[in-house]
């Protein structure tokens, strides 16, 4: 029962806000009107000529807020603000309902009070006031809408990156990396502690970038190397990597953690679906001022390319692309490959780091 109540009173609160602010413009209006055709001197005795002025202003502040408030929600729903033409139809929209509204106020006054009648000064100046406390509002309304979105934007901006971060401590890796060095510690200790260094420096990495936005796809690929190399000591000789990323396109900015979860899938599906050999692949080049990275393996490959399905079933596929698009908006594309995935990222005006086409390394 208390809970219900504590969800009704935000609500019963907005509503006495809302009509204690047309109350406020109504009495506003009726006085300056009062004081403007009458004079605020002839009060004592021609105060019913004031109620009346503010009384009419109410129900002229009624109509034209109702009217402008249902403009707003059936603009939002159908108009999204994404351009400057949306912005356009916004306005336009709401001039053509505060027009209308104030028209509809005024037929009604005259159909409620046939001896309803006013001066067209009174009209015009009145209209004029209307109009310009209708575009205030809306403007601080949409002001207000804008910054909740800003604010729901970067609450799930930092829930991505909180996201990410749980996604890359993953249990079960932890769990083989360990198995891994344990076996390695007895046999082949130089070995050992070279895993361990490799997973020291990836969970470094992994903290630093739940802090920092951007990396460079020389981070990012330093990153999936280790990761791959932590792997090769659990697979042995059933994993190859292969990573083939040029110099000039290394200092190319992108979200933090992109690639590791990519090369994790692959090692997953990957090496992970089939007892044979598996190659792990890491591909960057430049194609029409796009970056196009790809991390392919020679695994059973997707059962499908359609990337919705693929995310629907809660990979960490569906973790980067929502970083792709906090970072890039809409100008980063994620497609799948039958042996893995591509993205296509823009390269902005970063420069281009001296050294040409890099060297292709293998492992394995």
């Amino acid at each position: 029962m208390f809970t219900d109540i504590r969800n009704t009173l935000p609500g019963v609160r907005r509503l006495g806000q809302q009509i204690g602010l047309m109350l406020g413009v109504a009495l506003l209006i009726g006085t300056f009107l009062f004081h403007v055709w009458t004079g605020l001197g002839e009060l004592p005795e021609r105060w019913p000529t004031l109620l009346w002025n503010v009384y009419f202003s109410l129900v002229y502040t009624v109509i034209i807020f109702t009217s402008v408030r249902v403009a707003i929600a059936v603009l939002r729903a159908h108009v999204p603000l994404r351009s400057r033409r949306d912005v356009a139809l916004h306005v336009g929209g709401l001039s053509v309902t505060t027009v209308g509204a104030y028209g509809l106020a005024t037929a009604f006054c005259r159909v409620l009070h046939p001896a309803f009648s006013v001066r067209w000064q009174v009209l015009v100046i009145t209209a004029t006031i209307t109009f310009m406390v209708s575009l205030i509002w809306s403007a601080f309304s949409y002001m207000g809408a804008f910054y909740r979105q800003l604010r729901k934007a970067e609450a799930a901006r930092y829930e991505a990156r909180l996201e990410a971060l749980r996604a890359q401590i993953n249990p079960h890796f932890l769990f083989n990396a360990f198995n891994s060095i344990a076996a390695l510690v007895r046999t082949r200790p130089d070995e050992a502690e070279m895993v361990v260094e490799d997973l020291s420096d990836l969970f470094r990495y992994t903290l630093r970038a739940s802090k920092d936005d951007a990396a460079t796809l020389a981070q990012e690929v330093e990153a999936a190397r280790r990761y791959l190399a932590v792997e090769k000591a659990r697979f042995r000789d059933r994993l190859t990597v292969t990573i083939d990323v040029p110099d000039r396109l290394r200092s190319v900015s992108m979200p933090s953690m992109t690639l590791q979860p990519l090369v994790e899938n692959a090692v997953k599906h990957g090496v992970g679906g089939t007892a044979d050999a598996c190659t792990v692949t890491v591909m960057a080049e430049e194609i029409d001022d796009m970056l196009v990275l790809r991390v392919q393996d020679t695994g059973p490959g997707f059962s499908t390319v359609d990337l919705d399905d693929v995310l629907d079933e809660g990979t960490g596929l569906a973790n980067v692309r929502e970083r792709l698009r906090l970072f890039f908006g809409d100008a980063a594309r994620m497609r799948l490959q039958a042996q893995g995935v591509e993205l296509r990222l823009p390269l902005h005006d970063e420069e281009a780091s001296p050294g040409g086409r890099g060297a292709v390394v293998e492992a394995g």
